[in-house]
């Protein structure tokens, strides 16, 4: 325990580089004691609303409550959401406000902790050229302050082709630790990837096939770990299987798995930000995976018993592993 101490204690050196789809979490939270007239359906009773950072920014704000120095590369829009989404961020700079699009926010109706509905809105139509000039002026300029760079990729339009290629060029002029969160894996096999964080789904769909009831989640990763390895094409492949754990893939290392404690389903929301940005950082200090691994996973243990998308602090991360090393 006292090798994961010791990496916690240099979190704060950690300069990091984060680019993707930031967007606005909103809880609108109520009671629903009652059914509407008009049709079958829950009304709910708003007592109180809870905005917080989501996507790429929630990655950015854990980076931030875990001691690391960190810029957001991304794109809002300039109206309300995005107005409300800075201030919640405050004050992680980098992000780029356009006229022309609007904020990513995820709104979900709550029900104590039940959700009961969730709407989306927001551009996710690839960036226009002048977006894109600018994004990748930024990465230019900025590439060679930071020590690892985080992909956060949902899929709604900040990674485009053109800034994927500016990535590829820089991390061939200049490498730095590269961590991939994205639905499609398969678009950044070529970037010399450290490490990617797949889910299960994530994993199944990099693989081309569907769960098999009749074989547990675990056993199916492992049966594949030749083809996960070589389809990302990273060094490293951490599978989050949230109830199940982690399984840690390293090129020619024996699998290293990781269980976690059950957590209800609608606290898991934004945990896998928070296991790669704790990730991210550990490698920054530690060449040990599995210490890096470690680390992430105690940090999602601890915000999956938080409401909402939450955040894990550096302090509550001490205070896990200084709590194991207490003489009982």
């Amino acid at each position: 325990m006292s090798d994961f101490l010791s990496v916690l204690e240099q979190f704060s050196r950690s300069r990091i580089l984060v680019i993707g789809e930031a967007m606005l979490d909103r809880y609108l939270h109520g009671d629903a004691t009652r059914l509407c007239q008009e049709t079958p359906v829950p009304v709910v009773t708003l007592s109180h609303t809870i905005d917080q950072p989501g996507g790429a920014a929630n990655t950015a704000v854990n980076l931030q409550s875990l001691g690391a120095d960190v810029t957001l590369l991304s794109v809002i829009g300039d109206d309300w959401e995005g107005m409300r989404l800075q201030q919640v961020l405050q004050p992680i700079e980098g992000i780029v406000k356009a006229s022309d699009r609007t904020t990513l926010t995820k709104q979900r109706v709550m029900d104590g902790d039940r959700l009961l509905l969730r709407f989306d809105q927001g551009s996710t139509e690839s960036l226009a050229i002048e977006l894109e000039n600018k994004l990748i002026t930024k990465l230019k300029t900025q590439w060679n302050d930071y020590d690892a760079v985080i992909i956060s990729d949902y899929g709604y339009g900040i990674l485009t082709d053109r800034i994927t290629d500016t990535i590829n060029q820089l991390q061939q002029h200049s490498s730095k630790i590269l961590i991939v969160d994205a639905k499609n894996l398969l678009k950044y096999r070529f970037l010399d990837v450290t490490a990617v964080k797949p889910n299960y789904q994530q994993t199944l769909n990099l693989l081309n096939q569907i769960e098999n009831l009749n074989l547990s989640r675990v056993q199916h990763i492992k049966d594949n770990v030749e083809q996960i390895l070589e389809k990302t094409g990273a060094r490293i492949v951490a599978v989050t299987l949230d109830r199940e754990g982690v399984i840690l893939l390293q090129r020619d290392r024996p699998l290293y798995q990781i269980r976690a404690n059950p957590a209800c389903p609608t606290q898991t929301i934004g945990a896998g930000d928070t296991f790669t940005a704790t990730f991210a950082i550990a490698l920054t200090i530690t060449d040990e995976p599995t210490i890096a691994a470690e680390l992430a996973a105690a940090a999602a243990a601890i915000v999956v018993q938080k409401t909402g998308t939450a955040r894990c602090t550096l302090e509550e991360l001490k205070s896990t592993f200084n709590y194991v090393l207490e003489p009982s």
